[in-house]
């Protein structure tokens, strides 16, 4: 990636030319009718609905689009794609009706929730949530009123009928996964879980977690594998060149330690950085991911094997 500006030894130039601003990189969060995507109707309960799309938006431009299927709630309840979500790093929520107790949530978690208005599909409520359109969800938009259920309209979640698996219920492409997990790094430390986070589930074959996929492939629900990931394979090398220090007077007002700011390379690809100290006259900004450098291990527990459906088979990538 090139950036459109430079260190010189420890000396930021090109700051003149460069816009920061806190949270102008987002992951946006829309419950969406299959097969999903931006041109996917929304639907009416996040709850009910076949998928998530999530869009990355930054400086009011619409960037990577990833579709991600809604698991059941057969853990953790209505809290499960609360989970989820915060798991893939979403920051909004735009949605067309839920219950009290996962608002609570989602909020609980950091990831603010905004009614669809009337948009009616992905690609609108995008468009209004850069527009500032979207208003925060409130007690009034939740279903019954704010009542504590995740079922709207009047009826449950219902995990949707899935046809019977052929043959050898193993780990392969098209197959829907449920994986239990636990993520540590080379010391033993652990740094996420599934007791935590609740499993993972996805489309076997979709690359949502794709340096994952290949180490499972053949398992049967219950077989466990430990994968040993370097930082090529998960979270990319460190690059000190992403640290810089920026003047205080290039960016946003009352900064802190641990805020986010974003700015665009020459593509106009953002670039999100975290602060990790202010001076007196400078703020030093890191843009490697937390964990950028690190090697990391996953403990995966195979939980589920299932026959995916129509509509989830339509979204794999084609080759």
């Amino acid at each position: 990636m090139c950036p459109a500006f430079r260190l010189d030894g420890s000396r930021f130039t090109g700051y003149d030319r460069v816009r920061f601003n806190k949270e102008l990189s987002v992951i946006i969060a829309i419950p969406s009718d299959a097969p999903g995507g931006l041109d996917a109707p929304i639907s009416e309960h996040f709850g009910h609905c076949a998928a998530f799309t999530l869009v990355q938006v930054a400086d009011g431009q619409v960037g990577e689009v990833k579709v991600v299927a809604n698991g059941a709630h057969e853990q953790g309840g209505c809290m499960a794609p609360v989970r989820m979500l915060k798991t893939l790093s979403v920051d909004a929520l735009v949605s067309g009706g839920m219950g009290m107790r996962p608002l609570a949530g989602f909020q609980s978690v950091g990831i603010s929730v905004h009614f669809k208005e009337d948009a009616r599909t992905v690609r609108e409520g995008v468009q209004l949530f850069i527009d500032g359109k979207c208003r925060a969800f409130g007690k009034a938009d939740t279903c019954g009123g704010g009542g504590d259920h995740c079922g709207g309209h009047g009826h449950d979640h219902e995990e949707p009928e899935r046809p019977p698996i052929e043959g050898k219920a193993d780990v392969r492409s098209g197959r829907v996964i449920t994986l239990d997990f636990v993520l540590k790094n080379t010391e033993g430390r652990v740094m996420d879980s599934s007791k935590d986070s609740g499993p993972m589930r996805y489309l076997q074959g979709s690359g949502v977690i794709a340096s994952l996929e290949k180490a499972i492939e053949g398992l049967e629900a219950g077989g466990q594998v430990t994968v040993h990931l370097g930082p090529a394979e998960c979270f990319g090398e460190r690059d000190e060149g992403r640290v810089i220090d920026v003047p205080l007077d290039r960016l946003p007002p009352d900064l802190e330690v641990g805020d986010t700011l974003s700015a665009q390379d020459r593509s106009g690809r953002p670039i999100r950085f975290t602060v990790t100290e202010v001076g007196p006259d400078t703020a030093r900004l890191d843009g490697n991911h937390p964990l950028a450098g690190q090697a990391v291990v996953f403990d995966l527990t195979v939980r589920k094997v299932e026959a995916a459906l129509p509509e989830e088979l339509a979204s794999l990538p084609k080759h």
